[in-house]
């Protein structure tokens, strides 16, 4: 009943911001909102006062007498009934999307039992109802995989596609950067026209679509599912957007370096990570209460 009165007070217009931020989020939005764009085509009469003032007259013995905010009510009605109608007809065929907010994890699992975890402000798109057709995700971001054993599907990202079977691997594609870390079984990468096969150990990473030295994978996990961010070679802009995903923060920064950095930093401590990095790009950094602030030296 509370996601039906959402639903009326959204098509109504009478949310919150508070409210409309966090309707938005929830993962029933983007079907809301096809359903919305397809109900607003619906056309309503108008209410015709004057024809209802005559037969008001005509019809003396009549002393119902309708008020125009009951009609407006049951216009309103008449389109929560459509939509609801609407939304039971065409749910079932739109992708499934799983989403991770900037200082979040997500742990899902995949109609054939793989399971998924979402890294901080990724967001992973699937057809759960035609599965055994079309195995393939678009992820946006960066996730790891347990692909359950025997299975194969395709992961697609801007920067390229992943193919697996039964396997445990590691995508990050955020802007021009793209790798694969394979944890374990085999993984086949596409990118730029080109392709290479990862077994267990192996990584690439692409910046630019070219393929750059990584750093060897020494662990049996993603570093960031051990509370660590790992970079290849990444600039300051990179690292620091990364940073701001990760810790859910805003960082306020002037200064223009040519410095890449390749390492690790650590999550769960916000301020390890800004002396490491302020001392890499030889920095000062200040906390207010809204942001962080970086300068030069």
């Amino acid at each position: 009943m509370e996601e039906q009165h959402d639903l009326a007070k959204w098509l109504a217009g009478e949310m919150t911001k508070s409210e409309l931020e966090a309707f938005e989020k929830s993962a029933d939005f983007e079907t809301y909102k096809k359903i919305k764009e397809v109900s607003s085509e619906l056309e309503v009469s108008e209410f015709d006062t004057e024809t209802m003032y005559q037969n008001i007259i005509s019809h003396k013995k009549k002393k119902k007498v309708v008020r125009l905010q009951d009609l407006w009510f049951m216009k309103v009605a008449a389109v929560l009934v459509v939509a609801l109608g609407m939304l039971l007809l065409v749910k079932p065929y739109i992708p499934n999307t799983e989403y991770a907010s900037a200082g979040e994890k997500n742990t899902f699992l995949l109609p054939d039992g793989s399971e998924i975890v979402l890294n901080s402000g990724s967001k992973i798109q699937y057809k759960k109802w035609n599965w055994e057709n079309e195995r393939s995700l678009d992820l946006e971001g960066e996730a790891y995989f347990k692909v359950a054993k025997g299975e194969k599907f395709t992961v697609k990202t801007d920067q390229g596609t992943v193919t697996v079977v039964g396997t445990q691997f590691n995508i990050k594609s955020r802007g021009k950067n793209f790798e694969v870390e394979c944890y374990e079984g085999k993984v086949k990468v596409a990118f730029a026209k080109k392709s290479v096969f990862l077994t267990k150990g192996q990584n690439v990473v692409v910046q630019n679509n070219r393929k750059v030295e990584a750093i060897p994978l020494s662990n049996s996990q993603p570093a960031w599912m051990g509370n660590e961010i790992k970079f290849n070679n990444n600039s300051l802009e990179e690292v620091i957007e990364e940073l701001e995903m990760q810790y859910n923060i805003d960082i306020k920064n002037s200064v223009k370096s040519s410095q890449s950095f390749t390492g690790t930093l650590p999550l769960k401590d916000l301020d390890a990570a800004l002396k490491i990095i302020s001392k890499t790009h030889h920095l000062n950094y200040k906390k207010t209460n809204k942001e962080i602030i970086l300068a030069p030296k």
